[in-house]
Order: structure tokens, then sequence, then C-alpha cells
């Protein structure tokens, strides 16, 4: 079996900043890589293919992975089209940019903004929580979010297993409630709505 020719430069970056098209050590072609609403926390949902085989697999954000980079020019993205519905439509870099959340804020409805605040406020308090708690205190020493804490608070970081699974299952929730309730408000947000009704 010939292996793929490709005239490009050996790069090593975080698994979070492959390119579809790079070329990983074991042959392997990057399709996409994301984060969605049930991807973990510091990792990255990647897609890769070889020959008429693919994969989906899910790799730590920080994993630095080699990659073969540049071999054939990028695709050319085309701009969005004007008659997108508002409802499919993803913000352009600069919209995200320049997003100022405090005139979002106020395109809002008084309702909008209380259940919003409500969502923010379990994300902020529940949904940070993930990664927190652990079964042993080596657990809670060795854990990303735990081991800079102070021997006293590392201490009340030790819980059972079932409180564990049930309050990361709740800041999961908590976060892909606050993404579903954002999705059908960005054309609101970004002020799309107030754009299409001016021209």
């Amino acid at each position: 079996m010939l292996a793929p020719s490709h005239q490009s430069a050996l790069v090593k970056v975080p698994a979070r900043h492959l390119l579809r098209g790079d070329l990983t050590g074991s042959g392997e072609v990057v399709l996409s890589v994301s984060v969605g609403a049930k991807t973990p926390r510091g990792m990255v949902d990647v897609v890769l293919q070889k020959g008429d085989r693919k994969r989906a697999a899910i790799w730590n954000a920080r994993t630095i992975i080699g990659v073969r980079r540049g071999g054939t020019p990028p695709v050319e993205v085309a701009e969005p089209e004007a008659d997108i519905p508002l409802s499919d439509r993803l913000p352009t870099f600069h919209e995200l940019a320049a997003f100022d959340a405090g005139k979002a804020w106020d395109r809002l409805s008084p309702e909008q903004q209380r259940e919003i605040g409500l969502l923010a406020l379990r994300f902020g308090t529940v949904g940070q929580c993930e990664g927190y708690f652990h079964e042993t205190i080596e657990g809670v020493r060795k854990g990303f979010s735990s081991s800079h804490w102070t021997p006293q608070v590392q201490a009340t970081a030790v819980w059972p297993r079932l409180q564990i699974d049930l309050v990361e299952s709740a800041a999961r929730a908590a976060f892909e409630a606050l993404c579903e309730h954002f999705d059908p408000l960005w054309p609101q947000l970004f002020g799309w709505q107030d754009r299409k009704e001016v021209k």
C-alpha cells in the first residue's frame, strides 16, 4: 500500500489547533475539529479519515500532535449568501470580535433577560463545578481545577462517586441549556434582524 504523498512541513500543534486537511503521523487526515455542547471540558471532538474509513475521537485539547501541513492550498470558503435564513447563519469573525454584550442585552425583552440571567446563574454556579470533586484526596491534588487549592479546601472536595456524577451531569446540563437557549437568539443578539429590516 502506498502512503499519501504530501510535500508539506511537519508541525507540532495542540489538538485544538488542528486544521482540516492536516495529516497525522498515523496517516489519517483531519476532517474537522470542534467543541460541542456534549464535549467534556478541555477536550475536542476530532473526525479523521484514512482511506474509506472515518472515525471520531475525543482528544485532550492541549495534547501536542505532530502533523504534516501545507501540502495543498486551503480551500477557499465562499462568503455567506445574503439569502441564508437568519436562523441558520453563523457569526463572522469580525462580528464575534466586535460583539458588544451590553448592546445585545439591551436588545432583549425583560422576559428574555430574566431567562438568560437564570441560565447564566445556573451555569456560573453549578456549571463551573465540573472537575472540582474527586473520590480521593490524591485525585483532588492532581486535578486540573483543584490542584492549586489550599489543603483545607482540597479536603472539602472529596465526595462519593454518585454525588460527583450527579454534579457533573448537572454541570453539563447547565451548559447545554445555556447553549440551546442562545442559538435561536443569535439574529437578535448580533443585530441581524435590525440590519435586515433597514435594507
